[in-house]
């Protein structure tokens, strides 16, 4: 259950301010620590020094503190669906927001102004990317859920913390698909400002705070960047390093991608390479490259053990 629970890193940005940091290493911190006391118990079940076989009861109320992790994640997705249909997200609050509506409308409004929306009504908000209703639904029950079942004294309790967990993420999941031609559309203007000899790291990070963007949000756009003709081989290397960092995979599969089908004989060279050096070319892979590659210098490359 915990790596799935750390999953919810992938949807909270990457940079945030102070405040909202704190916020979140207070959430996680609750998290985990009633999170470990099954895992104590469990221990002391086995033999372990651990003898308060009263931990396990902790467990459950985990869900708390998640439940504020997941929907600070839905929050900072409100914010960027706000700088990319601010039209739309205007009248929604608007609408939504009642007496708290010049603070929703403020260009000064901060992820933690999104939860003076009645919570139940904030999953609307996604209709603009086109989330299907049943997901839409599914993130109300979830509110639901915590509201009626643990977030008052009614003696609820929840003991399938591992299957809430899932739902969660399935959740986030769906909003981040729809969310794909935001973060396009990011790239794309990003690539727009970008001019030779930018330093891109400091240029990306400065932009992760301003964007809110989430390990998976770079992971939605590593391969524009890493496709873009104007980045010269520094930068290339620089989106490359930071794609490792925070999207792995994607940075993977996007390297994979150009390494087959980059018409550029440079650029195909450094994305075998450094596929090369970090191991990730199978041997049948490295057999089908060779078969269609003609440049000298790349066969020697894929010829090496």
């Amino acid at each position: 259950m915990y790596e799935d629970a750390q999953e919810i890193f992938n949807y909270l940005p990457i940079r945030r301010d102070t405040s909202e940091d704190e916020y979140l290493k207070h959430l996680w911190s609750s998290f985990t620590l009633l999170e470990k006391a099954e895992r104590l118990w469990e221990k002391d079940a086995n033999g372990f020094a651990v003898d308060d076989a009263s931990l396990k009861m902790a467990r459950p109320f985990s869900v708390m503190p998640y439940h504020l992790l997941f929907m600070m994640s839905v929050q900072y997705k409100m914010l960027q669906i706000a700088l990319a249909h601010k039209t739309a997200t205007d009248l929604f609050f608007t609408v939504v927001g009642g007496r708290n509506k010049a603070q929703l409308l403020s260009p000064k409004r901060s992820v933690f102004d999104m939860a003076l929306i009645n919570e139940r009504t904030i999953p609307d908000i996604f209709q603009l990317v086109s989330l299907n209703p049943d997901v839409i639904k599914k993130c109300k029950d979830l509110v639901d859920h915590r509201n009626d079942t643990l977030a008052h004294a009614k003696g609820g309790i929840e003991q399938d913390v591992e299957t809430k967990i899932l739902e969660y993420g399935s959740v986030l999941d769906a909003v981040q698909k729809c969310c794909l031609p935001i973060n396009q559309k990011w790239a794309n203007n990003w690539l727009l400002e970008i001019k030779a000899g930018d330093d891109i790291a400091q240029f990306m990070e400065t932009h992760f705070l301003d964007s809110r963007f989430s390990p998976r949000d770079f992971g939605d756009i590593v391969s524009i960047l890493l496709e873009a003709e104007q980045l010269d081989f520094e930068q290339w290397e620089q989106v490359v390093e930071k794609g490792f960092d925070l999207a792995h995979s994607q940075t993977i599969e996007a390297l994979k991608l150009i390494s087959q089908s980059e018409l550029d004989e440079g650029r195909r060279f450094n994305a075998i390479r450094v596929l090369h050096e970090n191991g990730d070319i199978d041997e049948e892979m490295r057999k089908s490259m060779i078969e269609k590659e003609t440049d000298a210098e790349i066969l020697e490359l894929l010829k090496k053990q």
